[in-house]
């Protein structure tokens, strides 16, 4: 039940909404990094236990735009990948 409750809401926040390029495009350079980077980042923790997060960079740790990017994208992919290995696994 609550798989299907996930995967649920997330076809509806995704039903109509822009590319996460185009959406990258609305944001500043410094987030737009640190979006993609957290979400390589979310997408290898989610695929392999064993990687954990690299927030470890000098951006991350003194450019605030670019840690909202980093964490924003890392949840996001994290759970998308998450998502897409749960239903691989049905």
């Amino acid at each position: 039940m609550r798989n299907l409750l996930l995967i649920s809401t997330l076809l509806f926040l995704l039903t109509g909404c822009v590319s996460t390029e185009e959406w990258l495009k609305t944001k500043s350079p410094s987030f737009s990094k640190g979006y993609k980077i957290g979400c390589e980042n979310g997408e290898d923790r989610a695929s392999n236990s064993t990687i954990f997060k690299k927030d470890d960079t000098k951006e991350y740790k003194e450019d605030a735009e670019f840690k909202k990017g980093f964490d924003d994208g890392y949840e996001t992919c994290y759970s998308d990948r998450e998502v897409d290995i749960m239903m691989r696994r049905r």
